[in-house]
């Protein structure tokens, strides 16, 4: 990923567990939207529950997770912050 002050953009696993983790043939992507109030930092966020992305995923058609990365794009040190879940499996 790219760091930076005004933009910063990363993506890592969610879990370092894999061994021997299949690929998976499907892709869910959850996304999330951050705003913080630059005066007060007061942080405006959804937060991802474990059963609202099993929700999603089988929105999606995926019944067996393998595994998930998280996207994460800061603008301007955190001010906007959007992350992405991104969920393979079958």
């Amino acid at each position: 990923g790219t760091l930076g002050i005004i933009y910063s953009g990363t993506v890592v696993p969610y879990s370092e567990e894999f061994k021997e983790t299949p690929v998976g043939t499907k892709r869910c992507v959850i996304e999330d939207y951050q705003l913080s109030e630059p005066l007060t930092r007061v942080t405006l966020a959804a937060e991802w529950s474990t059963n609202y992305i099993l929700a999603e995923a089988k929105k999606a058609g995926v019944k067996d997770i393998y595994y998930i990365d998280i996207k994460t794009v800061s603008i301007l040190l955190g001010i906007y912050k959007h992350k992405s879940l991104i969920i393979y499996g079958d």
